[in-house]
């Protein structure tokens, strides 16, 4: 995997940390919006999507070229179990579930590297290019969750 990629899905679920510091329980479940999520609800969405990831990844490297439809958390009857969940059961869960992504990335083959899946928007993509995706769809989620963090703090 590019040296630069590995690092950056190695590391960017730190800022998480930086981004709920000083949020209380009542801050993190915090609607900022009517019907948009709240920090916890965006957490619980990169937790449940971090295990889809893993399934992507998996059925990447065992089938020939297959195709995904988008994932839409509010569709996904797997994705409730995870808002019943505390702050901290979720926190942990999200950095285990990550260490063992972190170890997948890690043992992949160049040829399995090069093995892809479709994605509805973005077309065939290789496991480099779907791990880009997870950055970038992780990235988003954490400005998300600054912007709603920053409208606590300050009321």
């Amino acid at each position: 995997m590019n040296h630069s990629r590995f690092v950056r899905f190695h590391n960017q679920l730190n800022a998480l940390d930086d981004l709920l510091a000083g949020l209380s329980v009542q801050q993190l479940q915090q609607q900022g919006q009517p019907g948009k999520w709240s920090i916890f609800e965006q957490i619980a969405h990169l937790a449940r999507y971090q295990v889809v990831f893993q399934q992507r990844i998996d059925l990447i490297c065992q089938t020939d070229q297959p195709h995904f439809d988008r994932y839409i958390a509010d569709d996904d009857p797997n994705f409730a179990p995870w808002l019943v969940l505390t702050t901290t059961e979720l926190l942990a869960q999200l950095k285990q579930d990550r260490a063992a992504l972190n170890h997948t990335l890690a043992t992949l083959t160049d040829i399995q590297l090069r093995r892809t899946g479709t994605h509805p928007t973005f077309g065939a993509m290789d496991l480099e290019g779907w791990t880009e995706f997870f950055l970038l769809h992780e990235a988003h989620h954490f400005l998300s969750i600054m912007r709603l963090a920053a409208s606590a703090k300050n009321g």
